[in-house]
């Protein structure tokens, strides 16, 4: 249950931070890639607090692939998106 909700706090934290970035555009991401990290994102929170957890070898880290292949390395909201799917995985 811990790694749930250290899971459910860093998607919240993620999603917070994606909220930020959305209405700033202060690194001038893709809005359709942030979109894209916030439902996904979303769709984990639900996930978690449902009980509806897929098998882990199911949770694909996707989110990672399209943050290193699509955005500057010195984002610090790619990180903390990246922390947040890394504990989804493994809650």
């Amino acid at each position: 249950m811990e790694r749930r909700n250290r899971a459910r706090d860093l998607i919240v934290l993620a999603l917070a931070e994606l909220d930020g970035e959305l209405s700033t555009n202060q690194h001038r991401l893709c809005p359709e890639q942030l979109g894209t990290c916030r439902s996904r994102l979303q769709g984990y929170l639900s996930a978690l607090d449902g009980d509806a957890l897929p098998p882990k070898r199911d949770r694909a880290e996707d989110l990672g692939r399209l943050i290193l292949d699509s955005w500057p390395y010195d984002v610090p909201l790619g990180q903390v998106i990246l922390r947040a799917e890394r504990a989804w995985r493994n809650a």
